[in-house]
């Protein structure tokens, strides 16, 4: 129940971040060119490669821990505190040669100013990290809401009176600096920020393969940015950020909360020795039987959804994200994948699978930039993505005794959904002389054929989701029932 309750407040905190975030983002891409936005997805691509180093100090230490002491805590605030400050120090003794290296001076005070978030935002971070260690997720989503909030806002309203991509960076301290007063205001232990490295050398070693999990991965997903950036133009760039952006609003919507629960409940069944494996497969199966309908749904409709997401000068994206959510169907277990295995101790195999499949995906990724450009970026992850799926699931598999043929028992009932949830907008795509392109009432049309087309196919197959609808009418009807 305790787990229930924290998924309820995680995913109402999620959505409502996540409608805040997709206001923003739909009103900011009509304010602000592609150009302006590039700059601001290639800098945020550099800092997310040096943010990895943080990693080796990594929050996830608090929470895995089966006993945790002050000492753990203040330790972890304060080898975060170091690795912060010789991060800010790179970016903002780096940030003209970045630029340089980039044909594109306004890097230089945007690296620069963002720098000093980083500072800002260490108070939240700790402070949500305990609070997910106890599961006081409604403390959690007050923080998230209102720095989502703040930020948005903020965006909006600078990027309206003339501060371009600056807009980014300045409305990230102001949301850094919202959620760091509120985080003290509802706990104020300030004895968690008095420095200490007594317990350095623990924390670093389990921050040691998290550190470096995470940093190859911040590489990769950097690549084919600065890669655009750097060999096409920040133009470029900015249309496979927001091709990627709205490929990831089904794993946002039905994933984004429950992924802030999953650590924290796989660790606690962890430690009370409960049955990992039927409760992965349950997940991958309640997980696929949303998922995998969202993202067809995405790529049958992605002109209309581009329009609605981004604005009619975003078109250009449109063929990309039919790509990248088709890809995006073999992604269904990566957000299981690594808390579970962290969950187990397992952390050492992460590391062993990120250093077989990082390589692989960038020389595919830089080949396939180098030779096709933008669609050559988009198409490569019609390899990459199905290729780390194999290989993330075989390192799985062995830790919890999984085979094969479970995994897609888990997932079959889910296929047959997804396949009827498409047929409704492939008709209309079909009736429409094979165009993708389809108006804003023909597009809602589909998109309710796709509504109905999943409840057929949850109803028909007998898929879990059924019970889980049910159990919500049933609620409501109790909720609302004169008393």
């Amino acid at each position: 129940m305790s787990v229930k309750r924290a998924l309820l407040l995680s995913t109402g905190d999620r959505y409502i971040v996540i409608g805040l975030n997709f206001v923003t983002v739909a009103a900011v891409s009509r304010v602000l060119t592609p150009e302006e936005i590039g700059i601001s997805v290639i800098s945020l691509a550099i800092l997310g490669i040096a943010l990895s180093a943080r990693e080796f100090a990594s929050s996830s230490f608090m929470i895995q821990r089966p006993v945790l002491s002050r000492e753990d805590i203040r330790g972890t605030f304060s080898l975060m505190l170091a690795l912060t400050a010789a991060i800010a120090a790179f970016l903002v003794v780096a940030a003209p040669a970045l630029a340089s290296s980039f044909h594109e001076e306004k890097l230089v005070p945007y690296l620069r100013l963002v720098s000093v978030c980083l500072f800002v935002e260490l108070v939240p971070i700790q402070v949500v990290t305990l609070m997910r260690r106890e599961m006081a997720f409604g403390k959690v989503a007050m923080i998230n809401v209102a720095g989502a909030a703040t930020g948005g806002a903020a965006t909006v309203a600078l990027a309206l009176t003339g501060f371009s991509y600056m807009s980014f960076a300045w409305a990230w301290l102001a949301s850094s600096t919202v959620t760091g007063v509120l985080a003290l205001a509802l706990r104020p232990d300030f004895w968690m920020f008095k420095p200490t490295f007594k317990q350095w050398r623990r924390i670093a070693a389990f921050g040691g393969y998290n550190g470096a999990i995470v940093f190859l991965y911040r590489a990769y997903e950097a690549l084919p940015l600065l890669l655009l950036g750097r060999v096409l133009s920040p133009h470029a760039a900015a249309l496979f950020s927001r091709g990627l952006t709205v490929c990831q609003i089904p794993d946002k919507l039905i994933l984004g909360g429950a992924m802030a629960v999953v650590l924290p409940a796989f660790s606690a069944s962890a430690r009370q020795g409960g049955d990992l494996k039927r409760t992965y497969l349950h997940a991958i199966e309640i997980i696929t039987g949303l998922h995998w309908p969202a993202l067809l749904a995405v790529a049958a409709l992605s002109y209309p959804v581009v329009d609605i997401a981004l604005g009619h000068q975003w078109q250009a994206v449109a063929p990309l994200v039919q790509v990248i959510a088709l890809a995006s169907l073999f992604t269904f277990s990566f957000e299981l994948n690594h808390p579970v295995m962290m969950a187990m101790g397992s952390i050492r195999d992460m590391f062993v699978r990120s250093l077989i499949v990082i390589p692989v995906s960038a020389v595919v990724m830089t080949t396939a930039v180098l030779l096709a450009g933008l669609m050559g970026a988009a198409l490569s992850l019609m390899f990459i993505v199905p290729f780390q799926a194999f290989v993330s699931l075989s390192f799985v598999r062995r830790r919890l005794s999984l085979r094969w043929d479970e995994i897609a028992v888990a997932v079959r009932k889910s296929g047959v959904v997804a396949a009827l949830t498409t047929l409704g907008p492939l008709a209309m795509v079909v009736a429409g002389g094979f165009s993708f392109d389809l108006s804003l009432g023909q597009a809602i049309f589909a998109g309710c054929l796709a509504a109905a087309g999943w409840l057929v196919g949850v109803f028909v197959t007998g898929h879990p989701l059924f019970d889980e609808i049910v159990n919500a009418g049933r609620i409501f009807r109790n909720a609302v029932a004169p008393t």
